[in-house]
């Protein structure tokens, strides 16, 4: 195609879009709506699954309580054979007396009411990956490689829910999206056969004057990919703001689960990957909306 004809091509989509104003933003509306609900699906369910797999994170920590009648340099023993273990990433003591100090400030009540110390030097052991908390807590179960040991207390079944959790959002992310981006196409595909059905008697003066099939697509292919791109960008700042307000509101609840779970997708990431999305779908549903339209006119 001469440089020529694409301008002109160009400047006629542009020209077609403002002649056709009320179509034209009926059309950027529905696509905006469509894109928008599409985006805050699949960044809603990014961030279920982004959550969900840093749960298993802040149960990978395995509490060793040894006997009251342990002695210091038995309980110093027992940390260095734990820390032996091959699944172990840290190991770190809470003496009783820390403990007990800790209790005296934080609940004096309860201290003036005990006449002793009844605590017992606590281990605390963490795993180097999640999946490895259930061996190891067996390991440390083991009365004869550890006979100190009064309680093991790990977080074994809160991982094993967790990781599933994070699997089941997984699948329903996956399903949810390719159901969300074929329904967006077929919404776009349907607005753009409104426009080229509004068209219908222009486009047909040009078939009569000898236009080439190409020569009538391409100005639409531009106007679905206007749609794509510019639907896309007002859904970026819709779910942008409303991502900042969910956000705030979630800061206020101050849930130890939906505490400090920075997002690795960052808002330029999410615009361009919608602004992508969005053109996709614009060229994809004007190809299908004019393939079989065509041919009618």
């Amino acid at each position: 195609m001469k440089p020529n004809s694409l301008l002109f091509l160009v400047r006629e989509c542009f020209l077609s879009i403002r002649r056709n104003g009320l179509m034209s933003l009926a059309a950027l509306g529905t696509v905006t709506v469509a894109l928008t609900v599409l985006g805050a699906s699949l960044w809603t369910a990014y961030r279920v699954v982004e959550v969900a797999q840093q749960q298993p994170q802040r149960f990978n920590e395995i509490d060793v309580f040894l006997n009251v009648e342990t002695e210091r340099p038995q309980s110093l023993a027992v940390m260095e054979r734990i820390r032996l273990l091959p699944d172990v990433s840290t190991v770190h003591m809470i003496t009783k007396e820390s403990a007990w100090s800790y209790l005296q400030t934080s609940n004096p009540a309860l201290t003036t009411a005990l006449p002793d110390n009844p605590l017992m030097d606590k281990i605390e052991v963490e795993a180097k990956q999640v999946s490895h908390v259930d061996r190891l807590a067996i390991s440390l179960r083991d009365t004869a490689q550890f006979p100190e040991a009064m309680q093991v207390n790990d977080g074994g079944q809160e991982v094993r829910k967790m990781l599933g959790f994070a699997r089941l959002m997984r699948v329903i992310g996956g399903g949810a999206a390719i159901g969300l981006f074929i329904s967006t196409l077929f919404i776009i595909q349907n607005t753009i056969r409104l426009t080229v059905f509004a068209r219908r008697r222009e486009i047909r003066i040009m078939q009569l004057v000898g236009a080439t099939p190409g020569f009538i697509r391409f100005p639409m292919l531009l106007e679905g990919l206007f749609y794509g791109i510019f639907g896309a960008v007002i859904a970026s700042g819709i779910i942008l703001f409303a991502a900042r307000e969910v956000s705030k509101f979630v800061a206020d609840i101050h849930s130890p689960l939906l505490g400090d779970v920075p997002s690795r997708l960052t808002a330029p990431d999410m615009i361009s990957g919608l602004i992508a999305i969005g053109a996709l779908l614009g060229l994809l549903g004007s190809m299908l909306a004019m393939r079989r339209f065509l041919r009618q006119i």
